[in-house]
């Protein structure tokens, strides 16, 4: 599989699972912040996988 593709695939479940764990958990709690830690990497795995195909 191409690189691009697994950021893309991984960037999105985790994004994906960390909004869960934020719309399902208290704010301020150890695992909300682990929802939140997972919704910033998802994004920037996001971010990678599809700066890595822009071409400028």
């Amino acid at each position: 599989m191409e690189r691009f593709v697994q950021y893309i695939l991984g960037g999105g479940i985790a994004l994906v699972g960390g909004l869960w764990v934020l719309a399902g958990v208290g704010r301020g709690t150890p695992v909300w912040a682990g929802g939140l830690v997972a919704v910033l990497l998802g994004s920037l795995g996001l971010a990678v996988g599809i700066g890595t195909e822009l071409a400028v």
